[in-house]
């Protein structure tokens, strides 16, 4: 029960501080050990690729929203959540790309928890997107 508690409260701190374009607050979230794998035409992203990818979508205002659906608990071990989930990001021009993933939570040395790991299963883009 713990662990849908974390989840949910991550997922919506990540969402929010995307709908904020808050990258202190996004980035807060982010382990500087991240590495995010299977996203088309890219080996892999770590922290300063992440960090570089938000900092141009906030400040050009390209990201409008960020919607979680279906999280799924895969497996919970000491400090390491690794959940999947249904990631709609709505883009400036109202269109949405949905992301299925994994994520991996890891709770760090200051009690706080960042995800370490992204595993993208399947990317697909949207029309017109609906979310508001």
């Amino acid at each position: 029960m713990e662990s849908n508690r974390i989840i949910k409260q991550w997922l919506n701190d990540l969402a929010y501080s995307a709908a904020t374009w808050d990258l202190e607050a996004h980035m807060a979230l982010v382990s500087r050990e991240v590495v995010v794998l299977g996203i088309p035409g890219v080996d892999r992203i770590d922290y300063h690729g992440w960090h570089k990818r938000r900092s141009n979508e906030f400040r050009k205002k390209l990201l409008h929203s960020l919607l979680y659906r279906e999280p799924r608990i895969l497996s919970e071990r000491p400090q390491f959540i690794t959940f999947s989930v249904q990631e709609v990001m709505r883009d400036h021009a109202k269109k949405c790309i949905e992301v299925n993933k994994e994520v991996t939570l890891h709770q760090e040395q200051d009690g706080k928890w960042r995800v370490v790991r992204e595993q993208v299963l399947k990317i697909g883009a949207k029309g017109v997107c609906p979310i508001v």
